[in-house]
């Protein structure tokens, strides 16, 4: 996972750090009082430097919140088969200073009451603690990270072909790239915006994924960046790009969320990325993260692993295009020719087929 950038760049990477005033209504499971939700806020904009930690502020979760290390961000699950006793489903690392790691989970650990807890895209900083006290782990996938100021814009010679073809085509297309704040959007074309998102749906099965990514919202996110692409003045694609941050330093982008019609010209969605990660690049930002290409590149061989889940994810890869385009992913994010490292899965007290089902349920996979 990103390490910390080097303080002498992040200076020059500080934001204005938002109020809670700045942000939409929290829409947590359970009413989360003034103080609760500063505190998410200040641990989110201090510690989110993996690649989903603004995925905490998504709409549909719980939280553990310990006012001196920071805070845990899951989605509850109960269910009679997948999750006996209750089911928590942790997104990322917990949002806390690393060497707050295990103090953390100790004191979560000793509160919660649910009968089991997962812990979902998980760096390795946090899957070496799990593995030492013998849960199983089990590789996710991998997650792709650009340099942005290596990045070469030409996009030259036989590596990048595939991605240089995708932008050509889309601007000798016609297709203009603008930004803007998605309330913005919502105004100047807001039944495209609905239409775009209702088609998109209907093309994945007809409901969106939850967890990993945060999911679409025409409430503006202080620190979100929006992108869209039109064509002959017609939306046909939008971009949201939420920040990577480390002590109030937005030093990267993680690209959240796309949308892009289906009769959009080919290689739109690569146009917006591109001129994106120019005016990142712009403005000194050091990283874009492509996000996670689940069960990708599977080998568990870094920590004792459970055998089901690893078998499961391998089958899941190769034979289950209809719930998720897995190799599609993996291809179109490896044509970036970023560098990839690996996200792991764990739970406590173990992994085993009915939790994994139960994350799968939680995420709305099944």
């Amino acid at each position: 996972r990103t390490n910390q950038p080097e303080k002498t760049n992040m200076q020059q990477h500080q934001i204005k750090t938002p109020t809670l005033a700045d942000y939409p209504p929290f829409a947590a499971v359970r009413p989360l009082s003034t103080a609760e939700q500063e505190l998410i806020l200040h641990f989110v904009h201090h510690h989110a430097r993996g690649s989903i930690a603004y995925s905490a502020l998504q709409a549909g979760l719980d939280y553990f919140v310990d006012e001196q290390l920071g805070c845990l961000a899951f989605m509850p699950l109960t269910h009679a088969i997948f999750a006996r006793g209750g089911l928590h489903v942790v997104i990322g690392d917990p949002i806390a200073a690393v060497e707050d790691y295990e103090a953390i989970l100790d004191r979560y650990l000793a509160q919660t009451t649910v009968a089991a807890t997962v812990f979902l895209e998980v760096s390795q900083d946090f899957a070496k603690i799990l593995s030492a006290r013998g849960y199983p782990v089990n590789e996710l996938g991998v997650e792709w990270e650009l340099d942005l100021q290596e990045f070469d814009f030409d996009l030259p010679g036989q590596d990048y072909s595939h991605l240089r073809r995708w932008r050509n085509k889309a601007q000798k297309s016609g297709v203009e790239i603008f930004e803007g704040r998605i309330s913005e959007l919502v105004r100047e074309c807001g039944d495209e915006l609905d239409e775009l998102n209702r088609e998109w749906l209907k093309r994945k099965g007809g409901h969106e994924f939850v967890g990993l990514t945060r999911p679409l919202s025409v409430d503006d996110h202080p620190l979100a960046r929006y992108f869209w692409a039109k064509k002959d003045g017609r939306l046909i694609s939008l971009a949201i790009f939420d920040p990577m941050l480390h002590e109030g330093h937005a030093f990267g982008y993680l690209h959240n969320l796309s949308r892009t019609l289906a009769d959009a010209p080919h290689g739109t969605n690569d146009l917006l990325v591109l001129k994106a990660m120019e005016k990142f690049k712009a403005e000194g930002r050091e990283v874009l993260s492509l996000g996670l290409s689940p069960f990708a590149e599977l080998t568990d061989a870094d920590y004792p692993s459970n055998p089901v889940g690893a078998g499961l994810f391998r089958f899941m890869y190769e034979h289950c295009q209809f719930v998720y385009p897995f190799k599609g992913n993996y291809f179109h994010k490896e044509k970036y020719r970023g560098r990839s490292f690996k996200a792991y899965i764990s739970a406590v007290p173990a992994l085993n087929l009915y939790r994994i089902l139960g994350v799968f349920k939680a995420a709305q996979v099944l």
